[in-house]
């Protein structure tokens, strides 16, 4: 029996606000993908996003509240400027085929006149069982992906210090290596994307760091099957 196609419906969406003596102090706003239907595959990927919003939003109550209160506290008493802390989860989808969903979800945080702080995490789905795919799958058997990735990002990052359009940490060949995480990374157009958190590698004006390695039919990574 073929398996139904999967389309992606109204994005989900859920705001919630928090407030001291009547004062908004904080508000969150999350917009995630859900897809159309009602199959096994359909409710598992459903499922994640909307258990992904809730652990958001229990993570900006225990984690923003309690400063946003703060702040506000202390520019009630000085008679201060202050702005309310604002948080936003939102996705962006950067693959779909037959056989395969990618997308990367970003959690942004404005506090006042802290540095805007962006948190990203990212899924690159199996349509067929509708399970995270390994960045191994995108290899050979026994490919030392890993190794192959940590040369191509020392030697862009070093071409980009050299030519002024990036920068980096001193250290920055050894954050790459240590800071490296298989499970950042998304499929796009292009080829597979893999990422650094912000902070982790280069200055928060870098903001994320993304570097890109093209398909390669032989040695990979794969092209995404339709």
């Amino acid at each position: 029996m073929e398996k139904e196609g999967l389309r992606f419906a109204q994005a989900w969406e859920k705001k919630k606000t928090w407030e001291l003596d009547g004062i908004t102090v904080l508000c969150a706003t999350v917009t995630l993908p859900q897809l159309e239907g009602n199959s096994r595959r359909v409710r598992r990927f459903n499922r994640y996003y909307r258990r992904l919003a809730n652990a958001y939003f229990v993570y900006c109550e225990q984690m923003l509240l309690p400063y946003a209160k703060a702040q506000c506290r202390a520019a009630l008493e000085t008679s201060a400027p202050w702005m309310h802390t604002q948080a936003e989860m939102c996705f962006h989808v950067t693959r779909q085929t037959g056989g395969v969903i990618s997308l990367f979800v970003d959690a942004k945080e404005h506090n006042g006149p802290v540095p805007r702080l962006t948190l990203r995490r990212a899924d690159t789905w199996d349509t067929d069982c509708m399970l995270p795919m390994p960045l191994g799958e995108w290899f050979p058997p026994h490919t030392p992906y890993r190794r192959r990735l940590i040369r191509l990002v020392r030697e862009t990052a070093a071409e980009q210090a050299q030519r002024g359009l990036a920068s980096y940490y001193e250290n920055y060949r050894v954050l790459l290596r240590r800071c490296f995480s298989s499970r950042n990374y998304y499929i796009s157009d292009e080829g597979l994307c893999f990422f650094y958190p912000m902070y982790a590698v280069a200055p928060a004006s870098e903001g994320i760091v993304v570097f890109t390695l093209g398909y390669d039919a032989e040695n990979g990574p794969f092209v995404p099957k339709d």
